[in-house]
């Protein structure tokens, strides 16, 4: 299962002693941790990191550029426009774009339209990373044409944020928490320094 930046097993592996990972009892509790440690990673970077096929985005046509929120990308597929939510979506055609995968730009050289005008990319980006478990069928999961690895470093940031969170907090419901952590075991999840620093190099800070 995806439990946030790899399977749970990874997370388990990363978090419990070995006599532990068999252990279901705290299944539910840690995806949640590495699925809001995730969230709070993507936020913080201003882009998304996991691989999709055919994802969509929609955005305003009164710009000459967009900067997809998934990538590197591998393709862009479509991109359509329309000006009024009922209408239906009418492909642009003729005009080549230029992107720049890397990145996740897409740049058309002209101002597509102007408001209310939407336009609608179809495309594949995000980095690749495996969600399934050994149980499942089809594991290990094939890496698919012209996809990048989850580079190890944000691999271990999530880790590293996880483990730290799952350590301050109340594994038993018991209230056996000293006062320092109980910010932590109640819910309030935030990047430590390291984490942070660790991220820097993947921050997006262009504006779309």
């Amino acid at each position: 299962m995806n439990a946030g930046l790899s399977n749970l097993a990874t997370l388990k592996g990363y978090l419990l002693p070995g006599t532990m990972q068999s252990d279901t009892q705290f299944d539910a509790k840690l995806a949640l941790i590495g699925l809001g440690v995730a969230g709070l990673m993507e936020t913080f970077c201003n882009r998304l990191f996991a691989y999709a096929a055919g994802d969509t985005v929609i955005f305003t046509g009164d710009r000459p550029h967009f900067y997809l929120p998934r990538y590197p990308f591998v393709s862009v597929a479509a991109v359509e426009m329309r000006y009024f939510d009922t209408d239906g979506w009418t492909a642009i055609d003729g005009q080549p774009i230029q992107t720049n995968p890397g990145t996740g730009l897409i740049q058309f050289g002209f101002e597509v339209g102007r408001r209310p005008l939407q336009v609608r990319v179809t495309y594949t980006g995000g980095y690749f990373y495996e969600t399934k478990e050994s149980t499942d069928i089809g594991y290990p999961t094939a890496v698919p044409s012209g996809a990048t690895a989850l580079p190890a470093t944000v691999q271990l940031a999530w880790l590293t944020q996880c483990a730290e969170h799952w350590n301050k907090s109340d594994k038993l419901g018991a209230g056996l928490i000293s006062e320092p952590d109980r910010e932590a075991a109640t819910g309030a999840l935030k990047l430590s320094p390291g984490v942070r620093e660790m991220l820097q190099p993947f921050i997006r800070y262009q504006l779309t």
